[in-house]
């Protein structure tokens, strides 16, 4: 059989030859650009952005403020107040990410961090188990700790990584970190995490936790610092 018979018009075959290197050429395109691209939250303020540092240095600091990112979150650890001095030479604001174990008192664990930590920022400290179904011990410990920082730094504000329906379960006063996919209510959450596997122009690919401040850029800069962009 002719394998022609296989397209009723001559112009079939070619049409999805073009189709498909056009394809591939816009995928390139993409893969070769995608260093100059930021990933932006959908629905939220895109002037107000931030990422969680694993590590900080000076070179990718001025690389995230060149690239438009607004804020830092950095992790308590032994060396924070070093990378706090390299986040202070720049317009980056900053706040300080504690993970929470469950396993831990919550006593013990914010003396751990008194200890790794002398300048909180001016952000929310953040606290995070890393579960993303929290259990009744992490809930329990999320709100122990809660308490215990807003009674030893009363001006400090306080974030939990957890949804808005645990509020009766929280101290007063605390603030709420979205993890959802679209953009929450403004009303319900200060900041979002918007993805976990977010890229920054200029700074290669890896992949970063980013969070977008859910209120006005107004309202950031009077409680926050100044933009970048």
């Amino acid at each position: 059989m002719d394998q022609t018979r296989h397209f009723h018009h001559q112009a079939t075959l070619p049409a999805i030859l073009i189709l498909l290197l056009a394809t591939i050429g816009l995928l390139f395109y993409g893969i070769y650009h995608y260093a100059d691209q930021t990933t932006l939250p959908s629905g939220a303020a895109q002037s107000s952005i931030g990422v969680l540092l694993e590590e900080a240095s000076a070179s990718k600091l001025k690389q995230l403020q060149k690239s438009g990112i607004s804020f830092v979150y950095l992790k308590a650890t032994g060396d924070t107040e070093a990378e706090v001095k390299l986040v202070k030479q720049t317009k980056l604001a900053y706040g300080i990410m504690v993970n929470v174990d469950s396993q831990t008192s919550a006593s013990q664990q914010v003396a751990k961090v008194e200890k790794q930590v002398k300048s909180f920022g001016r952000l929310p400290i953040l606290l995070d188990t890393g579960q993303s179904d929290l259990d009744a011990s992490g809930l329990t410990r999320l709100s122990e700790m809660a308490k215990l920082l807003q009674a030893k730094m009363p001006k400090q504000e306080v974030m939990v990584n957890a949804s808005r329906s645990y509020a009766g379960l929280m101290p007063k006063g605390i603030k709420f970190l979205a993890t959802s996919q679209k953009a929450p209510s403004r009303l319900k959450y200060c900041f979002w995490q918007y993805t976990s596997k977010g890229h920054v122009a200029a700074t290669g690919f890896s992949h970063y936790t980013m969070y977008a401040y859910l209120g006005t850029n107004q309202q950031y800069k009077q409680k926050y610092g100044q933009l970048t962009q």
